[in-house]
């Protein structure tokens, strides 16, 4: 290859990676990498292809090719500044692949109903969110695998590390289908709570996504999105089961944490679905989380959450197409971000009648 300066060192901070890491995986010293990066020298083909493979990256994003446009993203409230152009242009990658696997197999993303709504309306938002349950072919019991459950009805589901401050972000469009992207990095019941926040602008705020803003703290879709989410992990019938006997009442911090551990809601989460249906007044839920907050911080509380099951749709679909010949081994490495190795070996399994 001639000397082309990539895109190396954007995508191995993405992976969390230095240059004595990448250089390690790849048998080759830090200063090599760091000449790659500089454009000093380039890599030969076959390290090229291990590169993307370290780094979980196509080679035309590092190559710098124009990367498809991106779809219509729709930011939460968070700072999507922070999401640098080759973080955009990957986690558009995930998605386009995710779709293309759908079409090979036939299949019609699949969305809940869309709601229209551009005030924030608490009937309105109870109303969606016990018929989005029944969508999910879940009663009014814990919701711990959510994300598992989104997926298995057809929403795409994408965890990847972002930058701490960005929470999440989704992306709909007629070819892509919905698409939720949530940041890997963050507590299991953030994750949660956020995929279902992006959910919810998916059926309320569906036009939105043809001219995508940033959405404000303060902005009314933001409160029927973080309605929305809590009333599908806490339905109002389990809160009120649970807190009937401390109506008005100081809620005890270990019966807050037992039911986050059962509901894999955060116990602010919890404070603020108990004041959304009259069960403790706004003042006695903002200080109970001022006080959670003072305790343990803004972004951590205990109990620590099990992790959930892993995401499975795409590899099994990925996996049902290279069955069928419908896909190359390399495209689906492409796909899973996995070595071609690791997919020839999964792909014998499956072929035994052994899911991966």
């Amino acid at each position: 290859m001639e000397n082309v300066k990539l895109h190396v060192r954007e995508y191995r901070e993405l992976a969390g990676m230095t240059q004595q890491d990448v250089g390690e995986r790849l048998g080759v010293t830090r200063q090599t990498i760091a000449a790659w990066e500089k454009g000093d020298s380039t890599p030969t083909l076959a390290q090229l292809f291990r590169l993307t493979e370290v780094l979980g990256v196509q080679a035309d994003l590092l190559l710098n090719a124009s990367p498809k446009p991106e779809p219509a993203f729709l930011f939460r409230a968070d700072k999507p500044e922070a999401l640098s152009p080759e973080m955009r242009a990957l986690l558009t990658r995930k998605a386009t692949d995710y779709a293309a696997v759908e079409r090979i197999m036939g299949l019609t993303p699949l969305l809940p109903e869309s709601r229209p709504l551009d005030e924030y309306m608490p009937d309105v938002v109870e109303a969606a969110a016990v018929e989005t349950r029944r969508w999910l072919g879940t009663e009014a019991g814990p919701l711990c695998y959510a994300l598992s459950l989104l997926e298995e009805k057809g929403l795409k589901v994408i965890l990847h590390r972002m930058p701490p401050e960005v929470s999440g972000l989704s992306a709909f469009d007629e070819e892509l289908g919905g698409v939720l992207f949530v940041n890997a990095g963050h507590p299991v019941e953030r994750r949660l709570f956020t995929a279902l926040h992006e959910m919810a602008h998916l059926v309320f705020h569906r036009r939105e996504y043809q001219h995508p803003v940033r959405q404000k703290k303060n902005d009314p879709k933001e409160r029927v999105a973080h309605h929305f989410a809590a009333a599908i992990l806490l339905p109002r019938e389990a809160i009120e089961r649970e807190l009937k006997g401390f109506r008005g009442r100081w809620i005890p911090e270990v019966l807050l944490r037992d039911m986050k551990w059962r509901y894999h809601a955060s116990m602010r989460t919890i404070l603020l679905r108990a004041e959304h249906l009259g069960l403790i007044p706004r003042g006695q839920a903002g200080r109970q989380i001022g006080s959670l907050n003072k305790k343990y911080g803004t972004d951590y509380e205990p109990p620590d959450l099990p992790e959930p099951k892993g995401l499975a749709r795409l590899k099994r679909l990925v996996f049902e197409a290279l069955a069928g010949e419908r896909i190359t081994v390399s495209r689906a490495s492409e796909i899973l971000r996995s070595p071609l190795a690791e997919v020839q070996a999964t792909l014998a399994q499956w072929t035994e009648g052994e899911q991966p």
